[in-house]
This record gives C-alpha cells, structure tokens and sequence, in this order.
C-alpha cells in the first residue's frame, strides 16, 4: 500500500545534529534510550534517523521503537508516515500492537475517510480486535470530520446548515465539537443576521463553553441583537465584552438602544443615555438615531417620551441631558417649536444645563419656522450659560437671517464665523449667493469671490453669470 521507504530517506541524515551521527559501536539498548529520549523530546526527524541508523548497521527496532515512531507521526498528523512505518514494521517481522493501530488511525484524523477505513481494514485482517483506545481514535477521526464540515459550510455562508450539523452530531454522539466549530457557526450566524441561530449558539459557546468571543464576533452578535430587538442579548454582549478587558465604546450602546427602542422599552432605552455617561462616553446623534425614528412618527409617541422622561426624573432613575434633546429633535421634526423651547425652558427644573448641541438644534427649529427674534435670545441665552458658538452655530444663524427680508445680518454672522477661525463650508457661500440673486444684491459678485478664494467651485455657472448681470446693471444705473 504505502513504501517503507521514508525510514530510508537520506535527507534526515543530513537534518540532524552531529552528535547523533558516529561510527562507534552502539547497542540495541543505546539506540532504543536515544529514540525514546528523542520521541519524549517531540524531534520527529531524529526518530527517524536513528531508526534509519540501527537499521544499517544490522540491527532491528523493536514494537516498542515502532510504536514511538507511530504515537510521533499521530502526533503531527503525519499520515503518509505513519503508514509507511506501519508498513516497515511488517516487513521487519514486527509483530503491530493494538498501541499501533491506535496511532495509527489518529494519525488519519484530518484525512478523507478511505485512510480511516482502509486502517480499520488492516487491523481486522491482522485479527485485531478493537479496545477503548482504538475507539477513542476511531471516534476522534470522525469528530474532526465533523468539526471540518461544521466549519466549512458556516464559513460558505451556511449557517442554519452548519449549526444544524453541529446539533445532529452531538445528539447522536456522547462526544462534544470543539470551541472552534461551534464559534464559527456563531459567527456566520452573526454576520449573517440569523437570529435563530445566534440565540443557539450564543449561549453554547460562553455559559457551556465558557469561551469568550473576539471582539468582532461580539460586534456582529450585538448588531444581530439590534436588529431583531434582543436586549438581553446585547446585554450579555456587553457584559461579556468588559469580560476580555474591551472598553465600551459609544457604538456598543447604540446597538443597546435600537434594542430596546425595537423591543418596546423606550424607558430603558432612555436610561441606558445615563448609563452612557456615568461610564465615561458621552452620547452623540448616533445613540439617539434610533430613540428619535421611535418618537417622531406622531404627536402621541411623542407625549409617551415626554411622560418617561417624567417618570424617570421622579423615580430618580438616571436621566441624562440626551434624553431631553431627543425629545427636542422630535419636537421640531413634528413643526412644534412651541413645545421643543418648552422643554428647553424646563431644564433646569430637571437639574439639567442645556449644552451646544442643545442651541444648535433649537436653531435649526428657528430656521424651519423662520423666527429669527427666537434666535436672538436663544444666542443671548448661549452667551449668559458661557456656551461658545461652533461652525454649525454660524452657519445656522447665517441660514436664520437669510429666511428674512432683512439680511444683513447674514453678513455680520459670516465675518464674525471667519474672524473665529472658522472657513464658511461652501453650502453657506451657496444660500447666501441664492438670497443676494433673488434680492437682485450687487454683493453677489463679492459672495463668488470669496467663494473662489476658498476654493469653492461654483456647481451651476448661471449663477455667476446672473451676478455679473446684477453688478452691470447696478453700475448702469449709478451712472444715469
């Protein structure tokens, strides 16, 4: 079946160390102590150069030499090996031992199962019978089959098929897969977004198991429990994640609050912003995407948020200026900038200070609903709670007083921004080139300019052709 010629192979001579080579006499004994030295050692390539050896110099291994050959060659999985010192054994007239056929057979673990099949074979022709260690190897061969399906057809992409696999196996076998097989089809399973199966294997891999996952498995599991409203889910994720030592970060608890939010539990969700900032991450338009998509369908989801916010403050559950601006995001969204600067008015009775984000928002109400005297005190409000504008705080009160017929103060609030430090973003120089044209303002021809010092490429050139029209025309009529 397979030749005997690896014990005969002249590159081993060349790989060992010199010590192992010398003319002197050597006993049976010597040669067996050195084999056996170097098989406890784990140096596979000195085996066999040593058995190589003895052979030449007339001398015949032993069962036991041959079996430490074998456990080797099982060892690292070195089937052609271990099928050709099994074959040299026999023609040796070495007599195989049931320790044989046991190293034998595991060293087919990761082959197809023709080898398995064909060592069974060997071994019944031999009138070998099979003991515990032989169906020890025998059942591990078949469990890394198994492993290597398992985890080939979660790695395709087929999860539900994969873990239907790993479940089947282990009902009908008193053996378990190992981590890895069962980690894989967590993963697949993850980033396949199959609840059923993250739900499965979840549980298996870190209570059964007690593995904990990576990080970018955690990830997926927390994105599955997201979308499919698993809270607890994403609980488990997290605590598990502060379990391998990762820092929370603000994304983890955004995928807690879509959550909740999809699982009915705005309170919760509302909570968790508190929770956010006492652990040191400051929540960010991103964590409340979802709150807002949840409260800003109708007015009544609205009033639901509204009275949590209220049972929390009275319950003294935790409640984080986050919440407020949410509710205050909605509000304007729904058109009611009566109610967003209510709430904003109220901050104080819940020990809260309304932040930048807080002023840029209601701004942005002031723009949709024109009302530039509201932004006026809201700025006056800005500089009493030592609030410092940004970039965003400019451009909205830019946008603010061009809704009006009266914009000059567009232009007060530009250099004002420039003067900060701040570059007006092209969308500024844009709203402000589309007021002076349709007011018919000479000042358009210095908007462009300014627009072509800052680099800014102008998208419809009529624009700058209607300014040019608008500064002759202008000029024409000075002169009459």
């Amino acid at each position: 079946m397979f030749a005997a010629r690896a014990l005969r192979l002249r590159p081993f001579v060349r790989q060992c160390p010199p010590r192992l080579i010398h003319t002197t006499d050597v006993t049976p004994t010597d040669y067996t102590v050195r084999i056996m030295a170097a098989s406890n050692s784990g140096r596979f390539a000195d085996c066999l150069h040593l058995a190589a050896r003895m052979k030449s110099d007339g001398l015949v291994p032993d069962a036991s030499i041959y079996n430490a050959l074998m456990s080797l060659a099982a060892r690292d999985r070195s089937w052609l090996f271990a099928w050709a010192i099994f074959d040299d054994m026999l023609l040796a007239g070495i007599q195989p031992t049931s320790a044989t056929f046991t190293h034998l057979i595991q060293a087919q673990r990761d082959r197809p199962f023709n080898n398995l099949w064909n060592a069974i074979e060997r071994m019944d022709q031999l009138g070998f019978k099979p003991n515990a260690p032989i169906y020890t190897s025998i059942i591990n061969c078949l469990l890394a089959a198994a492993r290597a399906v398992v985890i080939l057809a979660a790695e395709c992409g087929h999860s539900r098929l994969a873990i239907e696999i790993a479940t089947y196996f282990e009902d009908i076998s008193l053996r378990r897969l190992d981590d890895s097989a069962w980690v894989a089809c967590l993963t697949s399973a993850a980033q396949n977004l199959y609840v059923d199966g993250v739900t499965k294997c979840w549980p298996i891999i870190v209570d059964d198991l007690s593995v904990i996952p990576s990080e970018g498995v955690c990830l997926a599991v927390l994105n599955t429990a997201a979308r499919h409203g698993l809270p607890d889910l994403a609980t488990d994720v997290l605590r598990v994640l502060k379990i391998a030592g990762i820092d929370w970060q603000e994304y983890h608890f955004a995928a807690l609050i879509e959550a909740f939010c999809r699982n009915d539990q705005m309170k919760e969700a509302l909570v968790t912003l508190h929770i956010m900032r006492t652990n040191g991450i400051n929540p960010t338009g991103n964590t409340t995407a979802f709150i807002l998509d949840s409260i800003k369908s109708d007015v009544d989801s609205l009033d639901s948020a509204w009275a949590l916010i209220d049972d929390i403050h009275t319950s003294d559950g935790g409640l984080d200026v986050g919440a407020l601006k949410v509710v205050i995001q909605a509000s304007i969204f729904l058109g009611d900038l009566q109610r967003a600067v209510g709430i904003y008015k109220s901050f104080h009775d819940y020990g809260l200070a309304p932040d930048l984000a807080t002023f840029n928002l209601l701004l942005e109400g002031c723009i949709g609903a024109q009302h530039r005297q509201l932004g006026d005190l809201l700025l006056n409000d800005m500089k009493q709670a030592r609030v410092k504008p940004d970039e965003e705080t400019y451009e909205k009160m830019i946008n603010l007083c061009l809704t009006q017929d009266t914009y000059e103060d567009a232009f007060y609030y530009l250099e004002e921004m420039k003067a900060t430090g701040h570059v007006p973003p092209q969308e500024v120089y844009e709203a402000l080139l589309q007021k002076c044209l349709s007011a018919e303002d000479t000042r358009s021809s210095l908007v462009l300019q300014e627009m072509e010092e800052c680099g800014y490429r102008l998208q419809d050139t009529r624009h700058k052709t209607a300014a040019t029209a608008i500064h002759v025309n202008r000029e024409r009529r000075e002169r009459k």
